[in-house]
């Protein structure tokens, strides 16, 4: 048994004395993320008691060093921001929903919260474990189709909505949540992500056509990706996920209606809501997706905010009216290129070639495969297409 797995034991032993399993036996079992998860150690465990049905629950253990952390300073409160999530960020959205009697069915999905030991390099995050209600993953290295697409952006949209809801109703209490987790400047760690962006960019000259490679290289010799970047999330009007893409995302099929609920609240920062749809869509789509519905989903978001801030008694044409929501779309599209560069090599990777993610990150390497060339290059000629290159 590993020290992780000894610390986790002895969590789960306070878990159960909460949940009052008092002659209880614990089993701990291992799971692979096969490529998809960087920060944490994952398992699954049960918790038995001779009276009581058994309580499934997964939990993450932290495996970054003090090496990673101090050589990547924009990771050193990812825990301490999915702590804060958990324990306040959800239960005010909870009471929000309740005071505007809100129905369960058109609330953000959230999964059942167990504890949160948050001792710094020892930190364990336990939560139910979804596939015992029927939720599984998504093959991160797959396409979405409209059906998945669709669903995600309603839970996307939702929390939008209800963090919107937060910081328009609870001002005060919204701030202190903000300056608690401490995540919200996105200038924290840019240097690094620009370091492996620029990196990202020297591998994925090597696998396009020239014609591809000059237009790219002339867009990034024509701008400053930093002042790009700054430009890009200069505007902090709403609470955004960070990291929406399919491996932190479950679904299932609930009478025949397709449920996603969103996972790993590492990344909340203040932002603009069209970063989380530019994130989305070019990790999890190709080419002949976006030329089908690229235009349906940016509307299908729109009209599931409009509605989701309603049900919370809030006008979007007050708070986000379409016509600035149209203004970020052509001012960020620049933003899914960038994307791009930091996520389809990571994405598309086969599990055995998942980048290790340790020490300095802008020196992590990525290999990239067939299934990555190919999306890069339907990712440029839609850009090609859209007059950005």
């Amino acid at each position: 048994m590993t020290d992780i797995e000894r610390q986790l034991r002895t969590f789960l032993q306070d878990v159960a004395k909460k949940q009052r399993y008092n002659t209880s036996e614990i089993k701990i079992k291992p799971i692979n993320s096969g490529g998809a998860n960087f920060t944490s150690d994952l398992y699954v465990a049960t918790i038995q008691d001779s009276i009581k049905p058994d309580l499934h629950l997964f939990a993450k253990a932290a495996c970054l060093n003090e090496d990673t952390r101090t050589k990547n300073n924009f990771l050193d409160r990812i825990y301490a921001t999915e702590e804060v999530f958990y324990t306040d960020l959800a239960v005010h959205f909870n009471r929000i929903y309740n005071e505007r009697a809100v129905p369960t069915e058109d609330r953000l999905l959230v999964p059942k919260f167990y504890g949160l030991k948050s001792i710094p390099y020892e930190e364990i995050l336990v939560l139910e474990n979804l596939e015992g209600n029927g939720f599984t993953s998504f093959d991160r290295r797959k396409i979405f189709d409209w059906e998945y697409a669709a669903a995600a952006v309603s839970q996307m949209a939702k929390f939008h909505a209800v963090s919107l809801a937060l910081r328009d109703q609870r001002p005060k209490e919204f701030e202190l949540i903000i300056n608690n987790f401490g995540y919200h400047d996105s200038s924290k760690g840019q240097d690094k992500i620009i370091m492996y962006m620029q990196q990202a960019l020297r591998d994925v000259y090597k696998v396009l056509n020239d014609d591809y490679k000059t237009r790219l290289v002339d867009f990034f010799r024509s701008v400053n990706m930093g002042t790009l970047m700054q430009r890009l999330t200069a505007d902090k009007r709403f609470l955004i996920h960070g990291d929406f893409k399919t491996p932190n995302l479950m679904h299932r099929r609930n009478n025949n209606k397709l449920e996603v609920i969103l996972l790993d609240y590492q990344t909340l920062k203040l932002g603009n809501p069209v970063m989380d749809l530019m994130y989305f869509i070019f990790s999890g789509s190709d080419e002949e997706f976006r030329r089908r519905h690229y235009q349906q989903l940016l509307d299908h978001y729109f009209i599931e905010l409009t509605m989701a801030l309603e049900k919370l008694h809030i006008d979007v044409e007050k708070v986000y009216p379409r016509k600035k929501f149209d203004m970020n779309l052509e001012e960020m599209k620049p933003l899914g290129l960038l994307l791009s560069l930091l996520l389809v090599g990571i994405v598309t990777a086969e599990p055995e070639d998942a980048p290790k993610f340790g020490g300095d990150l802008s020196q992590m390497q990525v290999k990239l495969n067939q299934l990555a060339q190919e999306r890069f290059s339907g990712i440029v000629a839609d850009f090609i297409r859209w007059g950005v290159l």
